[in-house]
């Protein structure tokens, strides 16, 4: 993928987000030296893939030096001068607006410089900005990149919180848990999810309890009956239809799991529920 370069200023915008951005640029396997280069406009620079090895460089005289190959948020306050003396192959998307609006955007999302782990959020969004660049000028894609950069820069202040307090987080596993919380009304069973995951019933097991005091299978059920109750009250469905809708393939088998949660069978509730 080639570098990128667009410059924002005259193009229109349609809605009014209290700044707009200057330019975007994309760099892909950068390899950039400042010589005593001052900085006059605000830079969110956005480094991603980086070689290994050591970066070095002064800023305002001071000496930066990084070893880390995380991705990490660079935030260039206007007068910063930079002067580098060993750079590192990276991919860089760079942003930048005006000097006037830098106070308003800091004040917006409060973003920090530092280190972060890219999610599949972040990549689509990050994907989208780099797609979009490509038709600035259609009227609307230059207020979906100042969306996308706030939303950019909001992704990763949330990764840095949960890199800061320390919190345990299995991506896979929490993509797993959001995927069964949108489809435990279909007839799927865990095996069936974790061959779309690539994941053996035992390994999700195993990740799962260090993020869960549930198992997956509890999770599952429960899902389904406390939708199958709502139903039972909201609806006029007979108890084979609610099993079906609720997931369960079998109605007999609905029936035992409702009867073993709530003290009743699924009739039984229904007629308790009509003289309330």
């Amino acid at each position: 993928m080639s570098d990128k370069f667009i410059n924002l200023q005259e193009v229109p915008r349609f809605l009014d987000k209290g700044f707009h951005l200057w330019h975007i640029r994309w760099m892909p396997d950068h390899l950039f030296w400042s010589r005593n280069r001052i900085i006059h406009t605000p830079h969110f620079c956005f480094t991603l893939k980086i070689e290994p090895g050591c970066s070095r460089s002064l800023v305002n005289g001071i000496l930066r030096e990084n070893t880390s190959t995380l991705p990490h948020l660079s935030i260039i306050r206007p007068e910063t001068r930079i002067h580098t003396l060993a750079p590192r192959r990276h991919d860089e998307l760079m942003f930048t607006v005006p000097p006037e609006k830098f106070s308003y955007v800091m004040d917006l999302i409060r973003p920090q410089s530092g280190e972060f782990k890219l999610n599949p959020h972040m990549e689509l969004i990050i994907q989208t900005i780099i797609d979009n660049m490509d038709h600035v000028f259609i009227p609307g894609t230059a207020d979906r990149l100042d969306s996308l950069f706030i939303r950019l820069l909001e992704e990763v202040k949330l990764s840095m919180m949960q890199m800061k307090n320390g919190e345990v987080r299995d991506a896979l596993i929490y993509e797993l848990i959001s995927y069964l919380n949108a489809h435990f009304m279909e007839n799927i069973t865990l095996e069936e999810v974790c061959e779309k995951f690539s994941i053996s019933l035992r390994t999700l097991y195993r990740r799962w309890e260090k993020c869960f005091d549930h198992t997956p299978a509890e999770f599952l059920l429960n899902k389904r009956l406390n939708y199958a109750e709502q139903l039972l009250e909201s609806s006029e469905l007979n108890i084979r239809e609610i099993a079906w809708r609720s997931g369960f393939g079998n109605p007999l088998y609905f029936s035992q799991c409702y009867r073993r949660k709530f003290g009743m069978s699924p009739s039984s509730r229904r007629k308790k529920m009509s003289k309330e």
